[in-house]
């Protein structure tokens, strides 16, 4: 196999730095406001609603974290509803959680419709898995009171969630480190490097990319888990640090994206994939509604972290999704969604691959999966 470093989130794309594009949901919206983080922008969104101490959240019991951390810390009481191993939402305890609380959190998983809104009830959509996503002839996100969307996995950008207010907006004040903004900046570039199909540009970039990684360094390590979780325990400070306004380069570059184009191409490769790989990936998402557009490829394995290692042999950066709940979750109550947390990854399927790279990775799939479970 050739040796690009795919990884599961694009890099950003230098078109969409020259190129201005008529503006797409949610950047046509007014009440759209850029955050440095995703985090800040879920912050931000509980601000607009008035939520706070008194007040009671439904949320999701399989989550990334991060929201519920910033549920926390606003002082809201989080009452959780039953999510099935299908990732269905368990449609009555929704009803249930929705009656006893102030406002219900629903979640796009990776870009797929969320459930229906329960009624008589304030709604805040995360999206963040679901930018430029459809679901029949509505935008994912644009339901709900408010909504919250994450470019910076999307689009490659250097930083950037992105809250929306129905009906009316919030500000976000201050800028992010310009060092911290460097950084971000010099690793996207040299993603895009990794990736190429020049071997002039991509083995330097690949080379380097292993060396600096803390991600690839944890993955041969084993503690991929332990390197990535750090979203709970924080401070109001850091929830407020995070709803700083995003970079100038994502305000501009966000502006720049051709959103049904990326839509098609990431369609075209999950479809690719699943063609390849559909014993592995969960009964609900072996098919493509229209209008959705994956964020990526959701694969559930028995021997997940073995399988990461070896699709990064194979130059293939899967992530784990989702491995630790929030310590608010009583797991025990829960468990049926253990199984997920120990079995899902992720693949990429995003537009910055062409059709050889994503035939690659189903290769690359192949062989990691067969060679976890010797």
């Amino acid at each position: 196999m050739s040796d690009p470093l795919m990884s599961v989130y694009p890099p950003l794309e230098p078109a969409s730095l020259v190129t201005r594009r008529s503006r797409l949901f949610p950047f046509d919206s007014d009440g759209l406001t850029l955050t440095h983080l995703g985090r800040g922008a879920i912050w931000l969104a509980l601000k607009a609603l008035g939520l706070g101490p008194g007040h009671r959240l439904a949320m999701p019991a399989y989550h990334c974290g991060s929201e519920v951390e910033a549920a926390r810390l606003a002082g809201i009481e989080v009452i959780f509803y039953r999510v099935f191993p299908t990732l269905q939402v368990d449609e009555e305890d929704l009803m249930r959680a929705a009656e006893q609380s102030d406002a219900t959190y629903l979640i796009s998983y990776y870009g797929f419709p969320m459930p229906p809104v329960p009624p008589g009830t304030r709604v805040i959509e995360d999206a963040a898995h679901a930018l430029f996503s459809y679901d029949g002839g509505s935008a994912i996100g644009s339901r709900g009171d408010a909504a919250i969307f994450c470019p910076r996995k999307s689009l490659g950008v250097p930083d950037g969630g992105a809250v929306l207010i129905r009906g009316g907006s919030i500000e976000a004040t201050g800028r992010p480190p310009w060092k911290g903004m460097a950084r971000s900046i010099a690793s996207q570039g040299m993603g895009w490097a990794a990736q190429s199909r020049a071997g002039v540009l991509r083995a330097p970039a690949t080379k380097v990319f292993r060396k600096v990684s803390k991600t690839e360094q944890a993955v041969e390590a084993g503690t991929l888990t332990e390197t990535v979780i750090g979203e709970w325990n924080l401070e109001v400070a850091d929830m407020e640090s995070a709803a700083s306004k995003a970079s100038r380069m994502t305000e501009w570059a966000v502006h720049g994206a051709d959103g049904a184009r990326i839509r098609e191409e990431r369609r075209r490769n999950y479809q690719i994939l699943l063609n390849s790989l559909p014993e592995v990936c969960l009964d609900r998402f072996r098919g493509l509604p229209d209008g959705v557009a994956p964020l990526y490829f959701p694969v559930r394995v028995p021997e997940r972290d073995r399988t990461i290692a070896e699709l990064q042999k194979r130059g293939v950066r899967s992530i784990e999704i989702w491995p630790v709940p929030h310590p608010l979750l009583d797991r025990q109550r829960y468990a049926e969604l253990e199984p997920l947390r120990h079995q899902m990854l992720a693949l990429p399927v995003h537009q910055g691959l062409s059709e050889w790279h994503v035939e690659q990775i189903a290769l690359a799939a192949r062989e990691a999966i067969g060679a976890a479970h010797r």
